[in-house]
């Protein structure tokens, strides 16, 4: 449970801050945009992400967890993918917008699903095990970007995070679906 809890929060860390990082000197490179320019990217990132933890959540009330890890993590990975391939500036911005509501999601509520699946004295440990996986991601997301960037561009770099985020729908949330089911009442 908390390895592929903490395996989502990863991927969703390592998105934000590989995209954050990377993208002005994405958008000053591919694009040939000003550093004013550019700086727009890494904010309309921040933003999209502010708006989607002030208001994805109310999401998990009507669809379930899981789904909503799912669903932002297509969503960010098409946003990553954009961003990488936009042939436009206006479209690379929407791309990093899209990766930004998407990314939003996945952290808050693999904790949320974690939380609910691990029993009540155990909480604040997996809590804290989740944090530390999960908060990996900071710290390998940008030298990840930057050494695929150095190999491959930094379009391809981008596209990677999109693949990476691709594999939380296809392998980590079932995996996370089957890692333990909620407790009863009884548990």
């Amino acid at each position: 449970l908390l390895l592929a809890g903490g395996s989502i929060a990863l991927i969703g860390f390592l998105a934000e801050q590989g995209a954050e990082g990377w993208s002005a000197l994405h958008l000053e490179r591919s694009h040939g945009a000003s550093p004013a320019a550019a700086a727009i990217g890494p904010a309309l990132l921040g933003l999209s992400m502010g708006v989607g933890r002030l208001f994805g959540q109310g999401l998990a009330l009507r669809l379930r967890g899981t789904t909503l890890i799912g669903l932002g993590a297509l969503m960010s990975a098409a946003g990553a993918v954009l961003a990488g391939i936009a042939p436009t500036l206006g479209l690379a911005y929407a791309g990093f917008a899209t990766l930004g509501l998407g990314a939003s999601v996945l952290v808050p509520t693999a904790f949320a699903e974690v939380a609910a699946r691990t029993p009540p004295s155990q909480r604040s440990a997996a809590i804290a095990r989740l944090s530390v996986i999960g908060y990996a991601g900071f710290f390998i997301g940008p030298p990840i970007m930057g050494g695929l960037s150095g190999a491959f561009g930094l379009a391809t770099a981008f596209c990677a995070v999109g693949a990476i985020l691709a594999l939380v729908p296809l392998l980590i949330t079932p995996w996370l679906r089957r890692s333990a089911a909620p407790l009863s009442s009884s548990g």
